[in-house]
């Protein structure tokens, strides 16, 4: 991670190296600088980086107390639980909620997607997914998606193809020996 500059209290929270130190400097300006949303979301992806989610929830939660109308707050509840399958009416509301206030944005269509898919709800899922996919084509994370989806819709082939271009995208948030091994496993079923 780069290293990441808060807005109000002007330091510089260090997000590689030790964990726990970034984090305990990320508790302390959080505590000295409530209303630094960014600390906070420095602090989330810290917490969730860590396999801490409750905590990263809880902040997310106490900044959609003091600002109900976050889109950025909204979508990474939203996903964190659809990722999680916890609360998934919620997240859909949260996810809309944020899509009210950037209706283009692909990492939200593929939020609202993740959640739909997660709720077995497969014809909105397919909706929000291929939205994402395309304004997000290089994107691993929302192609990884649309290739799940496609595989539980039986569409092996096409599962294939957004796996791969999975694989050929930016990497940023998955696993790509799990997404070859789901293309070698596709391929095998096919024949």
């Amino acid at each position: 991670h780069p290293i990441q500059n808060s807005r109000e209290s002007g330091r510089v929270i260090p997000l590689a190296g030790d964990r726990s130190a970034a984090i305990a400097v990320a508790e302390s300006t959080v505590r000295a600088f409530p209303k630094d949303t960014q600390t906070q979301f420095t602090l989330v992806d810290l917490y969730q980086d860590a396999g801490r989610a409750g905590d990263a929830e809880r902040i997310l939660r106490q900044i959609l107390s003091s600002e109900p109308s976050n889109a950025n707050a909204l979508n990474t509840l939203g996903y964190m639980l659809a990722v999680r399958g916890e609360q998934l009416d919620e997240a859909i509301s949260l996810v809309k909620r944020a899509l009210e206030k950037d209706p283009d944005n692909g990492a939200f269509l593929d939020s609202l997607g993740w959640a739909h898919f997660r709720r077995g709800d497969l014809a909105e899922a397919q909706k929000y997914l291929a939205a994402a996919a395309e304004r997000m084509p290089d994107n691993s994370e929302v192609l990884d998606h649309l290739g799940d989806l496609r595989a539980r819709q039986g569409q092996l082939q096409e599962a294939i193809q957004a796996w791969t271009q999975a694989l050929a995208g930016d990497g940023d948030g998955v696993d790509r020996g799990a997404i070859g091994r789901k293309v070698q496993d596709a391929r095998r079923e096919l024949r």
